[in-house]
């Protein structure tokens, strides 16, 4: 079941879900605003992707202010983060997708890596970031990026992410991290 306004600020109160910073303004009747963090990862061109190889291909590392934001070009992709730092609860299920204003004028903010797991703890939320549309797009620090969806587990998970997770140490934009990632015969049978 997805949380209302109510039951989302009723998970804050009880603790269930954290957000830092966090205005009760940010809240929505199905949903909360999250903004963007200052640094952002650009791919370096050129590379070819080897997912079995423990090496992401280079990023260089971009922070923006308020004077001096990133003009994402047509086609452009970056990481990104969330400004706010968050922890999911083992209740909760968080998916975060993009605002309908800004894929109007073709960002996303997703790519295919809407769930934040329960478990999640205390740092920001990655963004996978592409501009879409034909006009380039200034990105600011703290800018309107996001919504989260909440829903309740069913159960809570008894599995935490960050005690196992790949990207459990990352405290703000982050890099892939490949392990190998085709799948053993042992593992298709």
């Amino acid at each position: 079941m997805m949380l209302s306004d109510e039951d989302i600020k009723n998970v804050i109160n009880r603790g269930d879900l954290k957000i830092s910073p966090y205005s009760s303004k940010w809240v929505r009747s199905s949903g909360i605003v999250m903004h963007l963090g200052a640094e952002l990862l650009k791919p370096r061109a050129g590379y070819v992707v080897d997912v079995t190889k423990p090496e992401p291909p280079p990023y260089d590392l971009i922070t923006i202010t308020q004077e001096k934001p990133y003009l994402l070009q047509p086609g452009e992709f970056l990481l990104g983060h969330t400004y706010q730092s968050v922890t999911v609860g083992s209740n909760l299920g968080f998916m975060i997708e993009g605002r309908s204003t800004l894929a109007r004028v073709g960002l996303t903010i997703v790519q295919t890596a809407m769930m934040v797991y329960p478990g999640h703890r205390d740092r920001p939320v990655t963004l996978e970031l592409a501009n879409h549309g034909p006009n380039p797009i200034l990105l600011y620090p703290k800018m309107k990026i996001a919504r989260v969806v909440l829903f309740e587990l069913k159960s809570p998970s008894r599995e935490n992410y960050d005690d196992r997770g790949k990207y459990r140490i990352q405290q703000s934009v982050g890099l892939p991290i490949f392990n190998n990632e085709l799948m053993s015969d042992d593992e298709l049978e």
